[in-house]
């Protein structure tokens, strides 16, 4: 599951506290998935995240947490 994609800073990321709980964006461009949705993924099951990186050169590299989960929004995610 993808949680959040950007590409060419077609859509800002300077949003408000219920824009990041919602989601926002196009699924098949730039966007953030939203914190509930996350939240509720992330709670069914063990999960692990990777992070891709892909620099201007388009150089890549990427990050792996084995354990990731994020809280409600009573706990501020």
């Amino acid at each position: 599951t993808v949680i959040q994609r950007r590409i060419d800073g077609s859509v800002s990321f300077d949003r408000n506290w219920r824009d990041y709980r919602d989601g926002f964006g196009d699924l098949h461009s730039e966007f953030w998935l939203g914190n509930n949705h996350i939240h509720d993924l992330s709670t069914q099951g063990d999960y692990s995240l990777r992070i891709d990186l892909e620099d201007w050169s388009v150089q890549h590299k990427h990050a792996v947490y084995q354990s990731f989960s994020v809280e409600d929004e009573d706990h501020q995610y």
